[in-house]
């Protein structure tokens, strides 16, 4: 089909973010945090990006990623296609799909992984048709603070109300002194993690590394909720603010197991959404594995309503040098 594929760069990241949101409008892509992703690559990480063209110009953006292989039982790559809705074809999603595996298989992969939103039905069919098999759903969920927006704030001054009754603080990281919160969260966080049900495993990250997420341009320390028991981090909750584009999203939220079943974690959580109402932003859209269900009926209970999620997807691939 007269394709050109070229390896993108960190000044391609705002095309790149153009290209995925013409690609799948309903999930905006802010270009400021695609090129922060884009420069903060996490140690022992591989990745391949391109920019595919025709003649007319850019058409779609393709990549792979992996972790370190001594890590990864399974040798899994994440492989991703966005192609300019305008111009979907399955025989051309079919080609440049087939690209990005041949890529991911070269580097050694023996399991290839892919998402598609659950109304995707052009590229749910051309993964079926190219072997991959259904593994997981993430689900996601939209909350309408203009609806909801009042009765968030009340809910969220009560459940903080009984919290600190009960001798748990909250407050902003903003206003959190320990000179060793970052520390302090990077340990909740690490121990939190592996609770989230996957298939795959979660690699560990570095203390830098997660001092970078924390300080990056979409998560402001004074939009960062915490739960303090004395001077220990129990729970943590915050929205993305997209700096230039998109939606607001919950970014994670999560209880130190000791403290579970003692609505910490809503209470955490209510936090990020009254705030939201008063920063007039109009809905906040939430992520979660089909099989979390505390978080899910979380949200049922805070007024979430159902969007199309994602589908995670695998095809194992024979690699002739790995076996």
């Amino acid at each position: 089909m007269d394709l050109t594929y070229r390896p993108a760069t960190l000044d391609d990241a705002e095309l790149a973010s153009d290209i995925m949101q013409a690609a799948y409008p309903a999930m905006t892509h802010d270009p400021v945090m695609t090129r922060v992703r884009w420069t903060w690559v996490r140690q022992g990480y591989s990745f391949g990006r391109y920019i595919v063209e025709r003649e007319a110009g850019p058409i779609a953006f393709a990549a792979w990623t992996h972790g370190p292989w001594e890590a990864l039982p399974e040798r899994h790559c994440e492989v991703e296609v966005w192609l300019d809705r305008r111009l979907l074809d399955r025989d051309l999603l079919t080609e440049l799909w087939t690209w990005t595996e041949d890529r991911a298989v070269a580097e050694g992969s023996r399991l290839l992984l892919a998402y598609a939103a659950e109304d995707e039905l052009e590229l749910l069919a051309v993964l079926a048709a190219l072997g991959y098999e259904r593994a997981r759903l993430e689900k996601v969920w939209e909350l309408d603070l203009g609806a909801h927006g009042r009765r968030i704030v009340a809910e969220a001054t009560d459940a903080r109300k009984r919290i600190e009754e009960a001798g748990i603080r909250i407050m902003t990281l903003a206003s959190w002194n320990d000179p060793a919160r970052v520390e302090k969260l990077y340990s909740l966080d690490e121990r939190t993690r592996q609770d989230i049900p996957h298939t795959l495993p979660i690699l560990p990250e570095s203390l830098g590394e997660f001092e970078l997420r924390l300080g990056a341009p979409d998560r402001p320390p004074d939009r960062f909720w915490i739960a303090l028991d004395g001077d220990r981090p129990v729970a943590m909750s915050y929205l993305k603010y997209p700096p230039v584009r998109g939606s607001v999203w919950t970014g994670y939220t999560a209880t130190d197991a000791g403290y579970r079943g003692r609505g910490i974690a809503r209470a955490v959580k209510l936090q990020t959404l009254a705030q939201a109402v008063e920063l007039g932003v109009p809905a906040v859209l939430t992520d979660n594995d089909s099989e979390n269900a505390p978080m899910l009926h979380i949200n049922e209970t805070l007024g979430y309503r159902r969007r199309p999620g994602f589908v995670e997807h695998h095809k194992r691939v024979t690699n002739t040098r790995h076996g």
